[in-house]
């Protein structure tokens, strides 16, 4: 009997997983399923490449949540269906932007944003600013939590692979910007720090990708 417990909660947590994932294609579907091929691939191929499962469940139901660099929405429309009170999507490709039943979809940079919210997300977006911009950005942000997905650039073997795959979809224009800016979670860490957010969490969420995600998930004092 022992034996049988044991093993019951790998598979329970496996199938909660799979569950999980399911929802979220058919979500997904729904809400880009009037949009051009071009638009469905996009979003399929995000979805599929970056652990978003992994990052969202951090975001607080009932919370008001600002995802800076929303892109095509992807991490908003999974927020807004874990149970986000507000989700506002700021991005500046206005190609990308388009009404997303309970968002507020906003073409700019986050300087066009003005309030405080619960949770500040930004996905994969870091990279493309300067590095020497970082902090003027951090500066800007009102919030209690933020949560930032970025790539590990000390992990050579998968920052070469994620590098190669951003290089081919800076030249085909799927993303605005040109800079490849990283920084070690260390000296990242730091940088939040100083910014104000007291307790940073650190997480390797790559498992099972190719490429080196890790989270950080930061609170103020």
């Amino acid at each position: 009997m022992r034996e049988m417990r044991t093993m019951s909660a790998p598979a329970a947590s496996y199938n909660r997983n799979v569950r999980s994932f399911i929802r979220a294609l058919i979500l997904l579907h729904r809400t880009y399923r009037t949009r051009d091929a071009r638009t469905r691939l996009h979003a399929l191929v995000r979805f599929l490449t970056c652990p978003f499962l992994r990052v969202v469940q951090y975001v607080p139901r009932g919370a008001k949540v600002l995802e800076i660099g929303a892109g095509h929405g992807v991490f908003s429309v999974l927020a807004r269906d874990r149970g986000a009170r507000r989700v506002v999507a700021v991005e500046p490709d206005a190609r990308k932007v388009r009404n997303v039943e309970g968002i507020d979809f906003v073409i700019g940079y986050d300087e066009c944003i003005r309030g405080t919210f619960d949770v500040v997300a930004i996905i994969d977006v870091l990279y493309k600013i300067p590095i020497d911009q970082w902090d003027a950005l951090l500066s800007r942000i009102d919030a209690s939590m933020l949560i930032i997905k970025e790539q590990d650039p000390t992990a050579r073997v998968k920052n070469f692979w994620n590098r190669a795959q951003e290089w081919v979809a800076t030249k085909l224009h799927l993303t605005l910007g040109e800079a490849f800016a990283y920084e070690a979670p260390k000296e990242f860490v730091a940088r939040l720090q100083r910014h104000g957010y007291a307790n940073v969490e650190v997480k390797r969420i790559d498992f099972g990708y190719p490429h080196p995600h890790v989270l950080y998930v930061a609170t103020r004092a």
